[in-house]
C-alpha cells in the first residue's frame, strides 16, 4: 500500500498542528548541527520527503531563522543550494559564577560570540551576586546593540546543585541565605527574559554538545574544574540531569578509601586529589585559605616547578586515572572530555601526565575517539554552554509545542520562536 504524505510529511488522519511544529524544529536542529547542509541531505537525514524539507525549509527561511549559503560544488548537475543558521535569527545570554569572578557572554544563534565581560566578585552573598549577574546580563545587551525581544533566554552556570531550575544549593556555604535561594526568579526580575539556572558541570557539557566535540560525539562525560571538579553527562546526543539534577557529581567518587575528609561527609572523595583547591591547598601556607590563591599565583607555580605542585600534579593524575576508568565501566562513552575553570598551562599538564591511561575495555579497540579529550571551549565555558541552556531545552524531545494558532494566549511574541513552535514563558 503507498501513504502519500502532505506538503509537510506528515500522513493523512494525522495531519496534527503539533507535528508539524515538531518537524520545523528537526529541520531547524539538523541545520544547526550539520549545516551547510542541502536539502537532499535534510530529507535523508530525517526521512522526509525533499518536497516536505523544501517547504519547511522556506518557512524557516522566512522566519530569519535559516539562509542559503551557498552552492555545492563538485556534483553531477545543476549544483544544490546549501542551508546554514542565519546568525541574526536570536540571541542568547550566558552567565557564569565561578571561583572569585562572574562571566558573561551575548551570542548569537550560531554560537558566536556578540559581546563578553568578565568583572571580579568579591563578595558572594545571595543578593549582591544576583544584582551583579543581571546587571552584567543588561550590559551586554547594550554593548552588542541587541533589543531584548530577540533574546531567546538568559542561561546561568552555577557550582552547584540545582533544583527544579529555581533553587540553589551551595556545596561550601550550605545552611546560610544560599540555602534554596531562588536564583531565577530573581534574575527574571532583573532582566525580564526568561532564565535557566542548572549546575556548572552540566552547562559546559551542553556548551561542547552543542558548539564542539558533541557535534561528531553522540555520547561523552564531561570532567568540569572549578574550585572543586563536577561532571555533565550527555547520552546519545541529549543531556542527562539525573532524577534530582545530580548526575555526573564525580567530585565525590570515592577513589582512596579512608582517604582526606571530605566536605560531604565521606573520605577519600576525587576533588580532594583533583581540583583546583586541591592544587592550591598545596602552596596557601598557614596563614590562608586554597580559595585565597589566585589562578596567576597558581601558574606561576606550576611554570617554576614548584615541587610541591609537581608532587600534586603526579598524585592527581593517578586519581584522575582510576575515575576515567570508572567513568567508562559506568556510562562507556564514546570519550570523556577535561575542561572548565583550570588554568590551561595547568590543565595540559594534568592531561599529559594522566597519560598513559588505566587499560581499556576490550570494546573499545574500534573506537575513532581518544578515551580522553581536551574541550574544544575550555576558556569560555560554562558561559558559553549557559548561553545554549534556553536553545537545548527549548529543542530537547520532551518539551511540547506551541503551534501558531495558539501564540497569542501562549505569549510568544518572536516570529522565530512562533514558527518553532517554542514557548519560553517569556515576561
Amino acid at each position: 500500500m503507498n501513504l502519500r504524505l502532505d506538503r509537510e510529511g506528515v500522513l493523512p488522519g494525522t495531519n496534527l498542528l503539533q507535528t508539524r511544529t515538531l518537524n520545523r524544529r528537526a529541520v531547524f536542529d539538523a541545520v544547526r548541527r550539520s549545516g551547510p547542509i542541502t536539502r537532499t541531505e535534510l530529507a535523508q537525514s530525517i526521512g522526509l520527503t525533499v518536497q516536505a524539507i523544501s517547504n519547511i525549509a522556506a518557512e524557516l527561511e522566512e522566519a530569519g531563522l535559516i539562509r542559503q549559503e551557498g552552492r555545492r560544488s563538485g556534483q553531477r548537475g545543476q549544483p544544490a543550494v546549501e542551508l546554514s543558521l542565519n546568525p541574526k535569527g536570536g540571541y542568547t545570554i550566558g552567565l557564569s559564577l565561578a571561583h572569585q569572578r562572574i562571566t558573561g557572554l551575548l551570542v548569537d544563534l550560531t554560537g558566536s560570540v556578540v559581546a563578553s565581560e568578565t568583572r571580579p566578585l568579591p563578595e558572594r552573598d545571595p543578593a549582591t551576586t544576583a544584582d551583579a549577574l543581571g546587571e552584567l546580563a543588561l550590559r551586554l545587551l547594550v554593548a552588542g546593540e541587541i533589543e531584548r525581544q530577540h533574546v531567546w533566554g538568559v542561561g546561568c552556570s552555577v557550582p552547584g546543585t540545582v533544583e527544579n531550575g529555581t533553587f540553589w544549593y551551595d556545596k561550601v556555604q550550605e545552611g546560610d541565605d544560599w540555602t534554596k535561594f531562588p536564583l531565577t526568579a530573581r534574575l527574571e526580575d532583573l532582566t525580564g527574559i526568561k532564565t535557566f539556572v542548572e549546575n556548572d558541570a552540566t552547562v559546559a557539557a551542553i556548551g561542547e554538545r552543542l558548539y564542539g566535540i558533541g557535534r561528531s560525539v553522540r555520547s561523552f562525560f564531561y570532567l568540569h574544574f572549578n574550585l572543586g571538579i563536577g561532571g555533565g553527562l550527555v547520552l546519545d546526543g541529549q543531556h542527562y540531569r539525573g532524577a534530582f539534577g545530580g548526575a555526573g557529581e564525580i567530585g565525590h567518587l570515592i577513589v582512596k578509601p579512608g582517604g582526606r575528609l571530605c566536605a560531604c561527609g565521606s573520605r577519600g572523595c576525587l576533588e580532594q586529589y583533583v581540583s583546583f583547591y586541591a592544587a592550591a591547598e598545596t602552596i596557601c601556607g598557614p596563614t590562608r585559605t586554597p580559595d585565597e590563591v589566585s589562578a596567576e599565583e597558581l601558574v606561576a607555580c606550576m611554570l617554576d616547578d614548584d615541587p610541591r605542585l609537581t608532587a600534586w600534579l603526579r598524585e592527581a593524575a593517578h586519581y584522575l586515572r582510576i575515575a576515567i576508568r570508572n567513568i567508562e565501566a559506568m556510562f562507556d562513552p564514546d570519550t570523556v572530555v577535561i575542561g572548565g575553570g583550570l588554568p590551561a598551562e595547568i590543565l595540559d599538564r594534568l592531561i599529559d601526565a594522566t597519560s598513559p591511561l588505566l587499560p581499556a575495555m576490550i570494546h573499545r579497540h574500534a573506537s575513532p575517539y581518544p578515551r580522553l579529550m581536551r574541550a574544544e571551549h575550555s576558556s569560555e565555558l560554562p558561559a558559553l554552554g549557559a548561553a545554549a541552556l534556553p536553545i537545548a531545552i527549548a529543542l530537547q524531545p520532551g518539551v511540547s509545542a506551541v503551534n501558531a494558532t495558539t501564540s497569542s494566549a501562549a505569549g510568544i511574541d518572536n516570529p522565530a520562536l512562533l514558527t518553532l513552535g517554542i514557548d519560553l514563558g517569556r515576561r
